[in-house]
């Protein structure tokens, strides 16, 4: 089947909201509190339309064979996978994901047993959701004429844009705390080396601890008033994120978040 440029839009936000509903369906159920999932501000995950689009596109030729249909689904996903793991990392300088405990994985972008679940999906995607999917975009695009796909760009492109904002800010608080924590670490070392003996076993205990000690401090009870409902989302939401230039901030994100 040829689709048509709006046909695509479509698609592509179909997917993206069928994506972050699952996620968060099952995010919030692996984590035990509601998880509102997803990289930008609106109900949509990109990555999944992007994937499940060009899926569609490429995997038309072999619909109807379900081994290569699942091959398409494996090899395809996984590249999407990768690269929206590695832009997100030079370009946001963030992990939301990491697969480096699982078997076979590369780089902890991708790995066997996710990209096994792909395929599977997929090959159900394309024989049971996707005619379902296709009937009702049938019937919008012979009502909306298109227009519908207009919208979706300008929405999506906005909170985009929105987002690439947010997430510099975020990174930009990350640094400074990472900073602050470093100078005070720097600080206790110095503090250590001129301490006469009987002071630095306890300054070494206060070295030990300057996690505790981080979190009970006055600007940790502040800190999530410096952050947006946004930036306090993807921490919450993403307890695996890791913000690859901030060692430190990494170790301290989630209590301080709690502390706040």
């Amino acid at each position: 089947m040829h689709y048509s440029i709006s046909e695509i839009i479509v698609l592509f936000f179909t997917y993206s909201v069928i994506g972050w509903l699952w996620e968060t369906f099952y995010c919030s159920i692996k984590d035990h509190h509601y998880a509102y999932r997803g990289f930008l501000f609106g109900p949509y995950c990109p990555v999944y339309g992007f994937a499940v689009t060009t899926i569609l596109i490429t995997a038309e030729p072999v619909k109807n064979n379900l081994i290569l249909l699942f091959i398409v689904g494996f090899i395809v996903a996984s590249i999407f996978e990768y690269f929206a793991s590695l832009f997100l990392e030079k370009a946001f300088h963030m992990k939301l994901w990491d697969y480096s405990k699982l078997k076979g994985n590369i780089q902890g972008r991708v790995a066997p047993e996710i990209s096994l679940f792909w395929g599977i999906g997929v090959v159900f995607l394309v024989k049971f959701i996707q005619p379902f999917i296709q009937r009702i975009i049938n019937w919008e695009e012979a009502r909306t004429h298109g227009w519908l796909a207009v919208i979706i760009v300008l929405v999506m492109g906005t909170d985009t844009v929105l987002t690439m904002f947010s997430v510099h800010q975020l990174h930009t608080s990350t640094k400074q705390w990472d900073n602050r924590i470093n100078q005070r670490l720097e600080h206790l070392h110095q503090l250590i080396q001129e301490a006469k003996p009987a002071e630095e076993h306890r300054l070494k205990q206060r070295l030990a601890n300057w996690r505790a000690e981080i979190i009970d401090s006055e600007d940790a009870r502040r800190f999530n008033q410096h952050l947006s409902w946004n930036q306090r989302r993807l921490i919450k939401s993403f307890p695996k994120m890791k913000v690859t230039d901030t060692k430190h901030f990494n170790d301290v994100k989630k209590d301080l978040l709690k502390k706040s």
